[in-house]
């Protein structure tokens, strides 16, 4: 193992686990009864997402769900590149162009290069059994993505965050 220590990415943590479902509304109540809370919801034209967390822990489920299901074996998009069911799990680096440097120079399987959100840097390398794995690193420096939706009333919107409407 020690042989290998310089060729780390250096992920600090989990972020949150992400999986694609075919029924968004269906998934949150499923969830909701297994103890978790809705802490985001963000809609898109083409896609809906709602993150969700159990009280006094810090990682978030993420739901992601198209309008429109994509063709079998086809990729929704570079952020949500698996079809439904399969989870992602989202690692948070401290450098992003370091942690792409490093797995590009190791030989791993990339979806495509850094992407930029409103909120973070990211990019996908695929394990060995293909399960992608997103590592990120935030703007302003959070391990985790529930750390962007904070307070007792934690129902908010991706905007609010971009537009610098949430709640501290």
């Amino acid at each position: 193992m020690g042989a290998h220590a310089d060729r780390r990415i250096g992920a600090r943590c989990v972020s949150h686990v992400g999986m694609t479902v075919s029924n968004l509304g269906r998934s949150v109540s499923f969830y909701e009864e297994l103890g978790f809370r809705v802490r985001f919801q963000a809609d898109q034209p083409t896609w809906s997402r709602v993150g969700m967390t159990l009280d006094g822990d810090g990682m978030l489920l993420e739901l992601f769900s198209p309008h429109h299901p994509p063709a079998i074996g086809r990729s929704l998009d570079v952020l949500y590149p698996v079809e439904y069911g399969r989870p992602k799990i989202a690692l948070t680096v401290a450098d992003i162009e370091a942690a792409y440097e490093k797995v590009v120079a190791i030989g791993f399987l990339t979806l495509g290069p850094i992407e930029a959100t409103p909120v973070s840097r990211l990019f996908f390398v695929l394990d060995p059994d293909r399960t992608p794995i997103q590592l990120h690193s935030f703007r302003d420096g959070q391990a985790r993505v529930s750390e962007l939706f904070v307070g007792d009333d934690a129902r908010q919107t991706v905007g609010d965050i971009v537009n610098g409407t949430a709640a501290t």
